[in-house]
């Protein structure tokens, strides 16, 4: 093997995201064959409203974790292993409250966009949920077997047992009773898991000053997951108004486009754990994160630009075009650097403040031109806005992480 090659594969950032893998990889061959079977068995019409709430209680799920999803990998790795525990102890004190007040907000949505009660109760069980589960912290303590079994197995055997019934029952109601079970019982168990610590460390119930403080320092990464999805959940709901029979075409671009960033998902985590674990070797591994990040970058959207046209064909009657296949490229290309170098980069180097900037900048930008983009270019247009600014938010982000990383000049 040659010696670059056999370095690569030695490198602790490629170890650990190839075990990172693992779980990224059965949950995108189980969800890719879903949005087959469910198509093929609902229609396009079922797989839309299927799409819809998924895409309202993700949003939701990202309020209920309130940054710990994004900055909280990063966080946990750098905290001393007595006290990462108490920091999951903490989070938790913030999260359920969150989901109680935000889950009948995400049902009531769903049944005003048309969804019946039963759906829209299910879909939140399924899908929001998950904000208060303990992944993150899997992710930030290097445990990517825990990542696995408490976070992505449920999930995968929950859709397998929501496809049989589907299969058995022909209603949407049956695939989300399925997959809300294994759901819940995956965030119980992971939760018990993470808590049952061998670190001999006191868990105790945080003071409200302290959680008030810790709340606030989670605000970027809230702001930066919020803004960032704000784009892809604002053209569906809209598009549901205006068009209802052009979300399934959108739907399947974003499906791809999310099931690509969950394969980036596994050098995400990787890098999320591994930057931040030597002070003195911070720098060095953000800007290599971010080389990283731009190779994956172009990679990846080539793929997409290939590949999308293909799995829209495979996977049901929903046609993806070249244009679209093109825009959704740049898109995904964009989206690669801007959360390698935002959330495993400027998280570790204490820039979090960039992340939540150029976030809000971009969905700014997006709420802005979406609904005249919407009317006069249907899909095309409404996608296209969603990639100009994930364009902008990359190159902002990969600019800040360049100039805190640069060498401090000495003088002599």
């Amino acid at each position: 093997m040659p010696l670059p090659l056999r370095r690569l594969f030695s490198h602790a950032l490629f170890r650990r995201s190839a075990l990172f893998s693992i779980s990224v990889i059965a949950s995108t061959v189980v969800g890719l064959v879903s949005i087959k079977l469910i198509t093929d068995v609902l229609g396009t019409a079922g797989w839309g409203n299927l799409y819809l709430l998924q895409a309202i209680n993700q949003f939701a799920s990202i309020l209920v974790a309130f940054g710990w999803g994004a900055t909280g990998p990063a966080s946990v790795a750098a905290l001393a292993p007595e006290d990462r525990r108490q920091f999951l102890v903490d989070s938790l004190f913030a999260r359920v409250p969150l989901l109680l007040v935000v889950g009948p907000l995400a049902i009531i949505l769903g049944i005003a966009l048309g969804s019946d009660p039963a759906m829209a109760i299910l879909a939140t069980l399924t899908y929001t949920v998950p904000g208060v589960g303990a992944a993150w912290y899997f992710v930030g303590t290097n445990r990517p077997l825990a990542l696995l079994t408490y976070d992505a197995l449920p999930a995968i055997l929950g859709q397998i047992a929501g496809l049989i019934a589907v299969v058995i029952v022909p209603a949407l109601w049956a695939y989300l009773a399925a997959t809300a079970a294994f759901t819940m019982g995956g965030v119980l168990v992971g939760l018990i898991v993470a808590l049952r610590g061998q670190d001999g460390a006191r868990l105790h119930r945080p003071a409200p000053s302290a959680l008030a403080a810790e709340m606030r320092t989670q605000g970027h990464g809230l702001v930066t997951l919020l803004f960032g999805n704000l784009a892809t959940t604002l053209p569906a709901v809209l598009l549901q108004i205006f068009s209802p029979t052009a979300v399934p075409v959108f739907g399947m671009v974003d499906r791809i486009f999310r099931y690509g960033v969950i394969v980036l998902g596994p050098i995400l985590q990787a890098a999320q754990s591994w930057v931040g674990e030597q002070a003195d070797l911070l720098r060095t591994r953000a800007r290599t994160v971010m080389w990283f990040s731009i190779g994956i970058g172009l990679a990846g959207g080539v793929c997409f630009a290939t590949l999308a046209p293909v799995f829209s064909q495979l996977l049901g009657s929903i046609e993806i075009s070249p244009l679209l296949a093109v825009i959704g490229a740049i898109a995904f290309a964009s989206e690669c650097i801007g959360q390698l170098v935002g959330l495993a980069g400027l998280v570790a180097l204490g820039q979090g403040r960039v992340l939540s900037r150029s976030a809000v900048a971009g969905a700014v930008v997006t709420v802005g031109l979406l609904i005249p983009a919407t009317g006069f270019g249907g899909v095309t247009g409404a996608l296209a806005v969603v990639a100009l600014p994930l364009v902008g938010v990359a190159v902002w982000r990969a600019t800040a992480l360049w100039r805190t990383t640069r060498p401090t000049p000495t003088l002599e």
